[in-house]
């Protein structure tokens, strides 16, 4: 893929207002499989630099909570490329491309006419950061501590979707695997999503969510010093079987305000930023000399998050009423200046290889007032505010991060779209930590928040969301059971595809979550410090492979060639 350079401001201000470079989207109906491609990556820039392609050290700046990188302590999926620097996946780069290359593995390959049993022969001559060697003993390993122990952002992969049964170590670099159900993707998601963890380190942890030692892992980095939540300092691994690393040390610094992330790289403190630009800043920095903008599928979005747990959002036609009052399109013209795509291409992500091609969804208040009319949230004392059927007015809270700017001006857009149909709600901001327990306290009417590609671009998640380790919170809708209890059934790709449309349309008609906007991936550096990233579908340009050698890269990130 080659790296787009514009080299007028008007051409670059024209890509800027621009909903995303092209997508070729469609379906093959014979084969139900999804042709939809993600958008171009290119650099957004005036001038044609060509800056170092190694460096001695880089400091990067991070945002979101990271506690210590290992699968039980990084936190969450927004940090996710941290905890890859270190560890290594059977197949690479992930979940989100429906393809993938050989990494740990040599072979995986389906060996029953059902998809429940695959064998997998992994890599000879990869070492752990100790010098040990990586064995199937510790695949086999990974799988059970995942499927017995502990949740985490991983383990539903084993303990859930799929769950695995049996898992047998043939030799010292092969195993076979038996779920419950069929798993056919298992070679496109679940091995492009399990990080591999190391038997001699893990097998005596009994509590891993305490663990404060520093993870080993086969990765191209070692983790060799941090501070939780403060830095973390990596060092290249010279023994990485894919070639010593090309930049030799890494910095990673946590700062979680925007503002004061972007300064830093502005004023030359940091090297890089690990989060997508503001739109201002994009036009304001587009033609910097000293910095780089990269445009590069993220693959993250932006929603508005329905409590289910929470009455009355348990009745699905009221949360069909806040889906047809909700109108996107406004939201990424004013908010995100028309750099992204409007949410009305509903949820999955617009451009994962698995989201339905023509999927969209309908904005329309008049349907939302009769349907909130025909289950009873009536005006009953005419004040203009709609009344739960006990008399109780309808009235809800949206909350937002403090240090999020764009969300709470969207969240201000919601409550006055939301009063169009007769709703009263109001914003309500809380710092940042507060903001994150809502997921586990679930006190909140509902939220306006980022999700990450792992929510949004991943086949599984769709089923984990209602089926997964935090299925109590969820209600229960006969409709939608039925098609997920197809979709577990689905031994085939194609058709496990096409029952994912299903639910799909389901999700969209009936939301917990309405999709407001898909922002571009644009991300900053300073050329003279490194100008060798490359763009991987749902990470960005900052990954592990932009400091492998081009030749590692290969079928895991498109490179920005000039």
């Amino acid at each position: 893929m080659k790296r787009i350079v514009y080299k007028s401001a008007s051409l670059v201000m024209a890509l800027l207002m621009a909903t995303g470079l092209s997508l070729a989207s469609g379906s093959d109906e014979k084969s139900g499989k999804n042709t939809n491609q993600v958008p171009l990556a290119g650099m957004v820039s005036v001038t044609n630099h060509d800056g170092p392609k190694t460096a001695k050290h880089l400091k990067i700046g991070i945002w979101n909570t990271a506690g210590n990188i290992t699968t039980y302590t990084i936190g969450n999926s927004w940090n996710d490329w941290l905890l890859w620097l270190s560890y290594d996946k059977l197949r690479e780069p992930s979940p989100y491309v429906g393809q993938a290359d050989d990494w740990l593995a040599t072979d995986i390959k389906q060996v029953s006419d059902d998809a429940r049993n695959w064998e997998i022969t992994l890599r000879d001559g990869v070492k752990w950061h100790d010098g040990t060697d990586f064995t199937a003993e510790d695949v086999a390993f990974t799988f059970e501590y995942y499927r017995e122990g502990p949740a985490n952002r991983w383990t539903h992969h084993t303990s859930a979707v799929p769950r695995m049964e049996k898992i047998e170590v043939l030799d010292r670099l092969k195993l076979r695997i038996t779920s419950k159900m069929p798993m056919p993707n298992f070679d496109v998601i679940t091995a492009t999503d399990l990080p591999i963890i190391q038997k001699a380190q893990w097998e005596n942890v009994k509590n891993p969510r305490g663990f404060t030692d520093i993870g080993i892992g086969t990765g191209p980095y070692m983790l060799v010093d941090y501070k939780a939540d403060e830095y973390y300092k990596y060092k290249a691994n010279p023994n990485y079987w894919k070639g010593k690393p090309l930049v030799e040390e890494l910095t990673l610094v946590m700062i979680k305000d925007p503002q004061t992330m972007f300064t830093a790289l502005k004023t030359g403190e940091l090297d890089g930023a690990a989060r997508s630009l503001p739109p201002e800043l994009v036009k304001q920095w587009a033609a910097d000399p000293d910095i780089e903008i990269a445009k590069a599928p993220s693959l993250w979005g932006t929603w508005l998050d329905i409590n289910l747990a929470r009455k009355p959002f348990d009745n699905r036609q009221l949360r069909q009423a806040i889906s047809l009052a909700i109108d996107p399109e406004p939201m990424l013209k004013r908010v995100m200046l028309g750099m992204g795509k409007s949410g009305t291409y509903g949820w999955p992500h617009v451009d994962s290889f698995w989201t339905r091609p023509d999927m969209k969804v309908s904005y329309d208040p008049a349907k939302a007032m009769t349907i909130l009319d025909e289950q009873g949230y009536v005006d009953s004392n005419g004040d203009g505010i709609r009344d739960l059927p006990d008399g109780t007015p309808l009235t809800w809270i949206i909350k937002a991060a403090s240090n999020r700017p764009l969300l709470m001006r969207a969240s201000e857009m919601v409550v006055s779209q939301l009063a169009e149909v007769g709703i009263k709600s109001r914003v309500e901001t809380m710092d940042p930590a507060s903001f994150a327990g809502l997921w586990k306290s679930r006190e909140y009417d509902l939220r306006v928040m980022d999700i990450t590609p792992h929510g949004i671009a991943d086949q599984d998640m769709l089923i984990i969301l209602y089926k997964g380790d935090s299925k109590a919170a969820l209600v229960q809708e006969p409709e939608k059971d039925a098609i997920v209890k197809r979709w577990l059934e689905a031994g085939t790709r194609e058709d496990r595809l096409k029952v994912s449309y299903e639910l799909q349309d389901y999700q969209n008609k009936y939301p917990n979550r309405v999709m407001l906007w898909y922002p571009d991936g644009l991300f900053a550096y300073r050329w003279k410090a490194y100008d060798n990233y490359a763009s991987s579908a749902g990470y960005g340009i900052f990954h592990k492979y932009s400091f492998l050698p081009r030749p590692a890269r290969t079928g895991t990130a498109e490179e920005l060639v000039k």
